[in-house]
């Protein structure tokens, strides 16, 4: 290696112990703004010459690069925190949206022939009840589905209470239900998961 060649593993070593190397580069044009007013203000900038080197500059002058090299290092450390964020996962939550209350009919026994044909059967948590909806987090599905969770929302009046007294609904309660055209069957169908219903349940899903 001669006095006039790089040695190019000792750059190497610069530029890996340096910390701003992932950053961003800053506006351009925003730096050369700063650099130019540190340079030309002659009014508050003193003479510099080969004697004096840079003892001669002002406060003034050091201000404004190190602000210049704070808005570099301020734009990288920002484009930086973009990217991480821009690069995160987001979760969806997937629902169903059945509806209670919309079809009248007659009840049968509850039956697993009849249970069988429902498309949407599942067992699941009341997770809460707000407005008109009730939303249950499935833990399994016997047929429909799958989903996260499903959406249950009454239609004409009286609304939930309807639905409250009708199915028992309690926050926290395991319940199984079913549905047919996107409307829950009653009629001992859908309720909270007991011992009979669940025998039920898998009579007819297996």
């Amino acid at each position: 290696m001669t006095d006039h060649t790089p040695d190019l593993e000792l750059l190497a070593r610069f530029r890996a112990a340096d910390p701003a190397s992932s950053l961003s580069a800053a506006d351009p044009q925003r730096v050369a703004e700063l650099l130019e007013a540190a340079m030309s203000d002659t009014a508050t900038r003193t003479h510099e010459s080969r004697e004096t080197r840079t003892h001669d500059r002002s406060p003034l002058t050091w201000l404004v690069a190190a602000a210049a090299v704070v808005v570099i290092a301020t734009a990288g450390a920002v484009g930086l925190a973009q990217r991480v964020h821009d690069s995160t996962p987001v979760a969806h939550v997937s629902v169903t949206q059945l509806t209670y209350g919309s079809v009248q009919g007659l009840c049968i026994t509850p039956n697993p022939r009849v249970l069988r044909v429902q498309s949407i059967a599942f067992r699941g948590s009341l997770v809460s009840l707000v407005g008109r909806t009730a939303t249950f987090d499935v833990s399994r599905w016997y047929a429909g589905g799958p989903t996260d969770s499903v959406e249950v929302t009454v239609a004409g009046s009286p609304g939930l209470t309807e639905l409250v007294h009708a199915a028992d609904l309690k926050v926290g309660r395991e319940y199984l239900m079913a549905a047919s055209d996107g409307n829950v069957t009653g009629c001992g169908f859908s309720g909270p998961a007991s011992a009979p219903l669940q025998k039920l349940y898998d009579r007819a899903f297996g």
